[in-house]
């Protein structure tokens, strides 16, 4: 039997897109930082890394190499070569607290580390990138480092990136791995209901899902696509795109970690991208930066992907206006291996259907229906790619989301079972409210979580940004505005306007922030009654 192995992908990349290219763009857009490599060049780089990293460093199978480094060539070819030699990459989510990144970075304990220096050099995660390395020095772990720092602040035994390259030229690249079942990736959640929790990802697993990512009813991609990664790749290899440029032979555009709006923006236009994917704030800021003036209109976009939360309206009109593209969303979790639905004709209210090999079923189990519409329940999922079940079950895998699907097979979330509100008995979906007020002129975005109540138990309380041209009383006009959908109980009690919602380290409204800071306005409603 043919195996299933991350090797076909190299394969695809010297033999059938030899015109396909990964340009890395580092500091600023354009200029002496831009470098632009062929397929054939990078699967080639990427066998000798591995090479270099048996014969130097003597990883082999079953060990783990982690990544500390945003989307950059050097990780794309990390997540390309390191499973030639049966090994795992384990790429390190960098926006976690420095303790949950130490106890990530060392289960298990790698064979090795590699680390961009544009890591300990950035502003915000500096400090969290040192207390890791210095965890690594204190556990002897052996680093493989790139960019020109003086490495031995940070570590006694280190190898550069591009030695290990050109020691590989000269060693034997490995036989390609016969075992599709090997782990080749170690994928690991958000962390948003708690400590993150890790997944280990199979050769099958991986190249199945980045087949079906490359169907039209998924990502769609070809040749002729050049696509812009924003999702960083440490969640879900970047939703898994960069596997699929492989596979399809889309050039892939990496810009590292610097997300300025401007910037992004002018990437888009200067590298010609088809195809860019980022959470809708991203978007919501790209189209600020062109609507100023302070990034040009981009000429060739075609969609922009979308993730994480739902597209608000305004966002979704942006994007069409200021940018010329369409938006295409989708919906999936880690345990799903992300990307599991996708919706192009109502982004802002359906999930969309399921890619190929994903089925979807609705638990009706404890939840009353008014026969009004589809069926509300547990939305779970099942398929060969859906790492969350037992290795090897053929079970359904409870994904905590509240959902129902219409007749045509199409998915809409009403909420994460943890975010309902039960008010007086009776359920309250919060993701309808927040894509609901979203369709406001005067909203920029939305967050709605649950306030103690003496009397109803829990009430609603609203988080929103505004848009900048908004006028008014806010108050009023989105109280009207709610009114007119939902029943008068789904109406938060209160609307808080906020500069801007807190956010996860993957892009996601941090909720569990927002029920902290709403303390002080249970308080205020406690001190009112009494």
């Amino acid at each position: 039997m043919f195996p299933l192995t991350v090797d076909h992908l190299l394969w695809r990349m010297s033999n059938i897109h030899p015109q396909s290219e990964v340009v890395s763009i580092a500091g600023e857009a354009g200029g002496a930082a831009t470098t632009r490599w062929s397929f054939p060049e990078v699967a080639s780089r990427a066998r000798r890394l591995a090479a270099g990293a048996q014969a130097g460093l003597g990883i082999g199978s079953g060990e783990t190499v982690a990544v500390f480094a945003f989307n950059t060539l050097e990780h794309f070819e990390v997540l390309l070569g390191v499973p030639l030699l049966g090994a795992a990459v384990n790429s390190l989510n960098a926006r976690l607290s420095a303790e949950v990144l130490i106890d990530q970075a060392l289960s298990p304990r790698p064979a090795a580390v590699v680390v961009d220096g544009e890591m300990m050099d950035h502003p915000v995660l500096g400090d969290s990138a040192r207390a890791v390395l210095a965890a690594l020095r204190e556990s002897d772990v052996a680093l493989i480092v790139v960019g020109d720092h003086d490495w031995s602040e940070y570590s006694d035994s280190f190898v550069r990136y591009e030695d290990l390259v050109e020691l590989g030229g000269k060693a034997t690249v490995p036989a390609a791995v016969s075992d599709e079942d090997i782990t080749a990736y170690l994928f690991h959640t958000s962390g948003t209901t708690g400590r993150p929790k890790s997944y280990p990802v199979s050769h099958r697993a991986v190249m199945l899902h980045t087949l079906s990512q490359a169907t039209t009813e998924a990502s769609g991609l070809s040749r002729d696509d050049r696509v812009l990664p924003l999702a960083p790749f440490f969640h879900v290899n970047g939703w898994g795109l960069p596997l699929t440029c492989a596979l399809t032979g889309a050039s892939l555009i990496l810009c590292g970690g610097d997300l300025a709006a401007d910037r992004v923006a002018t990437i888009i236009s200067d590298e010609s991208v088809t195809i860019a994917a980022a959470v809708p704030t991203i978007w919501h800021d790209v189209c600020a930066a062109v609507s100023a003036g302070r990034a040009p209109r981009p000429g060739s976009l075609r969609e922009v992907f979308s993730g994480g939360s739902a597209v608000p309206q305004p966002v979704v009109r942006a994007v069409a206006t200021v940018l010329g593209a369409t938006v295409g969303t989708a919906w999936g979790m880690t345990e799903t291996m992300a990307c599991s639905t996708y919706e192009r004709t109502d982004p802002t209210t359906s999930a969309g259907v399921p890619i190929p090999l994903v089925e979807l079923r609705i638990d009706e189990d404890g939840f009353d229906q008014d026969g009004s519409g589809p069926s509300m329940g547990r939305l779970q999922v099942r398929g060969p790619f859906v790492v969350g079940v037992r290795d090897g079950s053929t079970d359904w895998f409870d994904t905590g989301d509240i959902a129902s699907i219409d007749e045509r097979g199409r998915l809409s979330l009403h909420d994460r079972e943890k975010d309902l509100i039960k008010s007086g008995g009776e359920w309250i979906a919060t993701a309808e409210l927040e894509q609901y007020l979203c369709t406001h002129p005067a909203v920029s975005s939305a967050a709605i979580v649950a306030m103690a109540h003496p009397r109803w138990i829990e009430r609603p309380l609203a988080y929103i940004v505004v848009a900048d041209d908004a006028t008014g009383d806010i108050d009023v006009a989105l109280r009207a505005h709610v009114g007119e959908r939902f029943p008068r109980w789904w109406i938060p009690d209160h609307f808080i306007v906020v500069d801007a919602l807190p956010r996860t380290a993957v892009g996601k409204v941090d909720k569990a922030r927002l029920r902290t800071q709403s303390a002080s306005e249970i308080q205020t409603q406690s001190e009112a009654i009494a």
